[in-house]
C-alpha cells in the first residue's frame, strides 16, 4: 500500500510540475497546450505501463528508482538551461522539451508496471496525473498574480522536481 501511495504521489507531482510550466509563457493558449500536455504525458505513461508489465516486470525496483533519480536530475539541468524570461521553458523552437518530457513519463509508467500493480490502475492513474497538470497551471497562475515582482517564483517548477527527485529514492 506505501508503495502505490508513493508511485502516485509521484504521478502526481510530475503533473503538477509539468503542469506549472506552460503558465510561465503567456503566448500558448491554455486549452491548447493542456491538451497537448496530457497527450504528449499520458500516452507514454499507458505505453510505459503497458511496455514495463510486459517486459520490465523482473527488473528490481531498486535500480527503476535510482533510474528516474538520475533522469529526473538530468531533466532539472535541461529546464534550469532551457528557462527563458520571454518563453518560459518551452522556448519557441526545438522539440527536445517534449521527447524529453514524454520520455520521463514512459519511465513513469515502467515503474509503475515493475512495481506490480494491475492494470485497471489506469483508471485512476489517468485522471490522477491530469489533474495534477491542471493544478500546476492554476497554481502557478495564482503565485504569479500573488507574487508577482518576486524573481524566484519563475523557478517553482524546478523546486518541484527537486521534490519529485527525493521522493523517487524514497
Amino acid at each position: 500500500m506505501m508503495n502505490f501511495l508513493i508511485v502516485m504521489t509521484g504521478i502526481f507531482l510530475a503533473g503538477l510540475s509539468i503542469g506549472t510550466m506552460p503558465a510561465l509563457n503567456a503566448r500558448l493558449s491554455f486549452p491548447f497546450i493542456y491538451i497537448f500536455l496530457l497527450t504528449i504525458t499520458i500516452l507514454p505513461l499507458i505505453i510505459g505501463i503497458i511496455i514495463g508489465a510486459a517486459f520490465f516486470y523482473w527488473l528490481p525496483i531498486f535500480f527503476m528508482k535510482i533510474g528516474l533519480f538520475l533522469f529526473v536530475l538530468l531533466v532539472i539541468v535541461y529546464f534550469f538551461k532551457a528557462y527563458h524570461p520571454s518563453f518560459g521553458y518551452f522556448p519557441y523552437q526545438g522539440h527536445q522539451h517534449w521527447i524529453i518530457i514524454s520520455l520521463f513519463y514512459l519511465l513513469l509508467g515502467i515503474e509503475f508496471a515493475a512495481y506490480g500493480f494491475s492494470a485497471w490502475f489506469l483508471l485512476l492513474v489517468i485522471p490522477w496525473a491530469a489533474g495534477g497538470m491542471f493544478a500546476g497551471f492554476i497554481l502557478m497562475n495564482k503565485l504569479l498574480i500573488h507574487f508577482r515582482f518576486l524573481k524566484l517564483i519563475h523557478f517553482v517548477p524546478i523546486f518541484l522536481f527537486i521534490v519529485l527527485a527525493f521522493l523517487k529514492l524514497v
